[in-house]
């Protein structure tokens, strides 16, 4: 199986001190949502955002509709070969299972999510009372190898270090680096310039299905 764990993702709901913002009432007229229901969304409320601490890693709830569609609609997450941890900013973790379908449309995903950070469970999308650091060592182990994609990691191949069970840790934030020390045992680099998060989910799954996915389907 190959895991990902979307590591500190740049979702939440928008904060309550920017709900009566111009920029979140015109959004949530929009989109016919309501200010405590809306995702925060940097294109859309970019003038809200001005003064939020850390805003340069919020509000890029693209990065994980991106990243989960790519991942999932790949040969080996239709065939469920691919589960993912999603880990948001707020410190929820969601699992999503293998096999889930993740809505193209933005305007559902947005909405889909918001019912999950407000604690509504969904069939095949889980909200998880663990952290990232528990899945890391539950992953482990289990015999897992833990690699986690980093712009200052090692440049070596994927197919050197990357194992048919893999736990692969992928920044959900546009900027900046990991604040949690995920303790892998590998710190891969695939290029000297930063790859968006679906751009290293897509290598790393075609690689991974390159290595394994015949030998996975068989054993099926």
């Amino acid at each position: 199986m190959l895991s990902f764990l979307l590591a500190e993702s740049a979702l939440e709901l928008v904060p309550k001190n920017l709900w009566n913002h111009p920029a979140v009432r015109s959004w949530c007229r929009r989109f016919g949502r309501t200010p405590a229901t809306a995702i925060l969304d940097a294109t859309y409320m970019h003038s809200a955002m001005v003064g939020l601490p850390g805003r340069e890693r919020r509000g890029r709830p693209d990065i994980v509709h991106t990243f989960l569609l790519t991942v999932l609609e790949s040969p080996a997450g239709v065939s469920g070969l691919v589960d993912v941890y999603v880990h948001t900013r707020g410190g929820k973790v969601f699992y999503v299972e293998p096999g889930t379908r993740i809505p193209r449309a933005y305007t559902r995903f947005v909405g889909l999510f918001s019912q999950l950070l407000r604690g509504k469970d969904t069939p095949r999308i889980h909200p998880l009372e663990r952290n990232p650091e528990d899945i890391v060592r539950e992953k482990r182990e289990s015999g897992y190898t833990i690699i986690l994609m980093d712009e200052g990691g090692e440049r070596v191949p994927l197919s050197s270090v990357l194992a048919r069970d893999s736990l692969v840790i992928v920044g959900g934030f546009p900027h900046g680096s990991f604040s949690r020390d995920y303790e892998p045992d590998h710190r891969v680099s695939l290029a000297s310039f930063p790859l968006s998060a679906h751009a290293v989910g897509c290598r790393v799954v075609s690689e991974w299905e390159r290595l394994y996915m015949s030998a996975a389907t068989n054993q099926r």
